[in-house]
């Protein structure tokens, strides 16, 4: 690994929930010559054996936060567009991982009704940076590119950049307002959950034949499909 990377790691969230408790516990980093397996998953404690707070940790690394939603069906529902230029706007936002249909961008803003983006397919000259004088040039777009946010693909994911445990915190306090139910965004792109994911786990209490559920498999099917499931 990259020795500039060793500070920081990433979280993906998973069905459009954050679980804070995963993300705090991103934020612990191994000890010297600890390695990560080897640490233990329960909650630190204090001498008095009380939780400590995520507030009072100190060996912590850098977190980047990636929550993959869908912003509506086939097209991006016009509903979610201020929702869209209102997380762009926000200090700790690192951009949105998206598109349109046949391309690949990078939006790492808006003007008016349009989003500014970034091809990542656009090759450039290779820049050493281990140098102390290296050029600035392909860091920048001679002329930014816009794309009208109709284009924009309904999948995407959303990419949020946490300094600590004690950042996280104002970052999950400040997004969950910005998530608060509108006339028009009935339904929240993502949700913030205290405790972790596994805590969440319907299927850890079943047995190994019916750990598919809430699918069930049609045994009168032979061939596998899309339709070898059914939903209960």
């Amino acid at each position: 690994m990259d020795p500039g990377l060793a500070g920081i790691t990433a979280y993906v969230s998973q069905d459009c929930t954050v679980y804070s408790a995963d993300v705090i516990d991103s934020h612990k980093a191994p000890r010297a010559g600890q390695p990560s397996a080897e640490r233990s998953e329960a909650p630190p404690t204090s001498q008095n054996d009380q939780p400590v707070s995520a507030s009072t940790l100190t060996d912590s690394r850098a977190v980047i936060i990636l929550i993959p939603v869908r912003l509506g069906g086939e097209k991006t529902n016009p509903d979610y567009f201020n929702f869209a230029k209102s997380i762009l706007s926000l200090e700790y936002c690192i951009g949105i991982i998206g598109g349109k249909p046949k391309q690949a961008c990078y939006f790492v803003g808006f003007q008016d009704d349009s989003l500014i983006y970034m091809d990542p397919h656009y090759c450039q000259s290779f820049v050493d940076v281990s140098t102390s004088d290296f050029p600035l040039q392909s860091y920048h777009c001679p002329s930014p590119k816009k794309m009208p946010f109709s284009k924009m693909d309904p999948s995407c994911t959303i990419g949020f950049y946490s300094k600590s445990a004690q950042d996280y915190e104002r970052i999950s306090q400040e997004l969950s307002k910005v998530l608060q139910p509108s006339a028009k965004e009935k339904y929240p792109a993502f949700t913030f959950v205290q405790g972790h994911g596994r805590d969440y786990d319907l299927s850890a209490g079943l047995t190994p034949e019916k750990r598919e559920w809430p699918f069930i498999r049609d045994p009168r099917r032979t061939v596998t499909t899309n339709g070898d499931f059914v939903l209960l």
